[in-house]
């Protein structure tokens, strides 16, 4: 039986790295924690740099991670930083300010005015 700190989800997930700010490498996702992922690579995971992002969702959010481990194709990352906010859920934490002039449609004519306040 396995003594591991955290349960593992197996999964079969595609997710992509980002390396040096700039080379964009797909990978797949094999199973996962919240402290970090096993991930296969399309190439020797020794050429893979000790830090780099990790993303599910094209980017959307992204992880900064670390490489614990590496054989052949896969390896072992870690979760250095939780992943930023995404600017849906920084949208939906904006406070709506309404104008002070209401604008309301006039029943007997076919254009707007402004409403008597």
């Amino acid at each position: 039986m396995e003594d591991r700190r955290s349960k593992r989800t197996k999964t079969y997930h595609p997710a992509r790295i980002l390396v040096d700010g700039s080379t964009i490498h797909h990978c797949t996702v094999h199973n996962f924690t919240n402290a970090g992922v096993c991930i296969e690579l399309p190439f020797e995971a020794e050429q893979l740099p000790d830090e780099f992002e990790f993303s599910l969702d094209h980017f959307r959010t992204s992880y900064v991670c670390k490489a614990i481990w590496r054989d052949d194709y896969v390896a072992g990352v870690a979760f250095e930083t939780p992943p930023p906010e995404s600017p849906e859920s920084r949208r939906a934490k904006l406070r709506i300010v309404r104008p002070s002039s209401v604008v309301q449609l006039d029943p007997t004519q076919s254009n707007m005015r402004p409403a008597n306040t």
